[in-house]
């Protein structure tokens, strides 16, 4: 899956995407807005925003963050407890039956493997 974003073509990673899913689903039934959700966990609105849609590499502190304002754990917000697991299962489907990737796009997803001791690079 792939959004605009300053106008550059950027993937979406499934985990990201969930994770933003994850803080979305629990901003809403707690009746928050980006803003005071952003207020609360001292981050930029813009940020937030990113995050929920699945376009930034989250810090484990930001999320931290973002956790203690929701009043749930880190852990609540890693898992996809509370996401439909048919949601889910679409994202992946729809990455995986996205058109061929050319050769630069083949390298980008070399980045994409993360392994225990390396960051994960995102662009």
């Amino acid at each position: 899956m792939t959004s605009y974003y300053y106008g550059v073509v950027q993937a979406r990673h499934v985990l990201l995407r969930t994770i933003g899913l994850a803080i979305r689903s629990r901003r809403r039934a707690r009746g928050l807005s980006q803003e005071s959700l952003a207020a609360l966990a001292q981050l930029d609105r813009s940020y937030m925003s990113s995050v929920e849609r699945g376009l930034r590499n989250i810090s484990v502190l930001n999320l931290a963050r973002i956790a203690a304002a929701l009043e749930t754990t880190v852990w609540d917000l890693l898992g996809s407890r509370d996401l439909p697991l048919t949601l889910i299962t679409r994202t992946i489907e729809a990455q995986r039956t996205a058109a061929p990737p050319t050769p630069s796009a083949r390298r980008e997803d070399t980045r994409l493997k993360w392994r225990p001791g390396h960051y994960l690079s995102l662009g």
